[in-house]
């Protein structure tokens, strides 16, 4: 059984394909409206060598598990000119 997250509830990994400027960890957030959400956390410092997070949500998730498509890639008409 896979697992599922309940509306206010999230979950964030560490970013394997990190740059400088990415965030440490990248996850997602059920809000409680039920819409499913990126999530990025970077750890930081305070001027004082505190440790805290900075938490960033993102656009709506339209991934496969959240939205499935509706037509299968074989089942879609080519439309392109060329």
């Amino acid at each position: 059984m896979a697992y599922e997250m309940k509306p206010g509830e999230g979950s964030a990994f560490q970013n394997e394909k990190k740059e400088d400027w990415h965030a440490d960890m990248r996850g997602k957030v059920v809000l409680p409206d039920g819409k499913t959400h990126y999530l990025d956390v970077w750890k930081k410092q305070d001027r004082n060598g505190n440790t805290f997070v900075r938490i960033k949500i993102g656009k709506e998730a339209q991934g496969r598990s959240e939205n499935p498509p509706s037509k299968e890639i074989k089942d879609m008409k080519d439309d392109l000119p060329w």
